[in-house]
């Protein structure tokens, strides 16, 4: 029978040229009859484990190019192989500062192919919904999103706490109180602290907009609605600051307490006055707070406006904000809070100019395929 070798036995090669010796060695066994002792097929699944472990090593040097290097030649080789897809996913984004518009949506790509072959994969699913709200204002998919998270782990509360948000941002309060209820029902995973506290203060924003009139809701899709004329009123002032009203409101009451109990004349001991002072500026401290919150919420309820209809932008495609307020003081300070990837975005759905159809409504998907699950349980 005869018998093949090739040079790479001795000097190790790579890439194309290491898969047609492997292919050549395949068919010289098979002409002679003789099983091959190493498939290709087994002999590529140690080439891309070797790979994998480089890229393990080069993850712990921190090298970033040797990590693209090896995830490129191991994705491949393995389209399937979701870890690759993930390490691949966390190099599009930079080191430091923000991600501009193409990197966040190589990395949402790279975090949908890792999620794809590992449906478990729980850091990818937190990655992409991030993504989709924060950096590419895709509320609608992101909705999708953490639907089809909840179907691969109905028990945890993670999507369902996110879904609550999303649905708070577009202003659809009646349909978040609905999930909100499912976060208690049985058969749910225990809550981590913060997400005990996100989800007290999604409590609270959907109970106090319950509270309030229908029309006092923003749709910036309905464009007779009176939110657009607290947008046009306050469109060249700057939002409201919470700690500059607290000081216009509470400090010039602490000012007038201090002298005029400092005016007061006390007999007897000087510590019952010195703590009653103390005492009265600190409730009136308090005090001052919790009006401050509450006035700043007022005045700035032109500010949600227009943040609301920029959310609707972003998610719809399509612009219904007036071109002529956008550079006015009220857009442009809010727009300087988001994100890179946000505003370049935001930037293009401006350029393309086509308007919110006048029937538009937010696309909310069923989010109801594992309540049943449930329900029957």
């Amino acid at each position: 029978a005869p018998t093949w070798s090739h040079p790479s036995s001795i000097i190790p090669i790579s890439g194309p040229v290491q898969v047609a010796c492997l292919e050549v060695k395949e068919r010289n066994y098979r002409a002679g009859g003789i099983e091959n002792p190493c498939p290709l097929g087994e002999a590529m699944a140690v080439d891309v484990e070797d790979l994998w472990l480089q890229a393990l090593d080069a993850q712990d040097e921190d090298d970033r190019d040797e990590m693209c290097r090896l995830s490129d030649e191991i994705i491949d080789a393995d389209p399937d192989h979701a870890e690759a897809w993930w390490m691949r996913a966390n190099l599009e984004l930079p080191q430091h500062g923000e991600p501009n518009l193409r990197e966040v949506s190589r990395c949402l790509r790279a975090c949908r192919k890792s999620i794809e072959y590992d449906p478990e994969n729980r850091p990818a699913w937190w990655r992409g919904g991030q993504i989709l709200v924060q950096e590419l204002g895709m509320l609608e998919e992101a909705l999708v999103w953490w639907q089809l998270r909840r179907e691969v782990s109905p028990t945890d509360p993670e999507p369902l706490i996110e879904q609550v948000a999303i649905l708070a941002d577009l202003g659809q309060y009646a349909i978040s109180a609905e999930r909100l209820n499912q976060l208690w029902a049985e058969g749910m995973d225990a809550m981590a602290h913060s997400q005990l506290m996100r989800t007290a203060r999604l409590h609270e924003t959907v109970k106090k907009a319950a509270e309030r009139e229908k029309t006092l809701i923003f749709r910036p899709w309905e464009k007779d609605h009176p939110g657009w004329k607290d947008i046009e009123f306050q469109r060249k002032k700057k939002p409201a600051n919470e700690q500059l009203t607290f000081l216009m409101l509470a400090g010039p009451i602490v000012m007038a307490e201090v002298f005029l109990w400092n005016s007061f004349e006390f007999s007897g001991s000087t510590w019952i006055p010195m703590i009653s002072g103390f005492l009265l500026v600190v409730g009136t401290v308090l005090i001052g707070v919790k009006w401050s919150k509450t006035l700043t919420r007022r005045l700035n309820r032109p500010a949600y406006n227009v943040i609301r209809a920029t959310d609707v932008e972003m998610s719809s495609g399509k612009t219904c904000f007036p071109n002529d307020w956008r550079p006015l003081k009220l857009y442009q300070a809010l727009l300087k809070y988001r994100t890179t990837a946000f505003q370049e975005r935001l930037e293009k759905v401006v350029e393309a100019g086509e308007p919110l159809p006048q029937k538009w409504k937010p696309n909310i998907p069923d989010m109801t395929t594992v309540d049943l699950i449930f329900e029957e349980e």
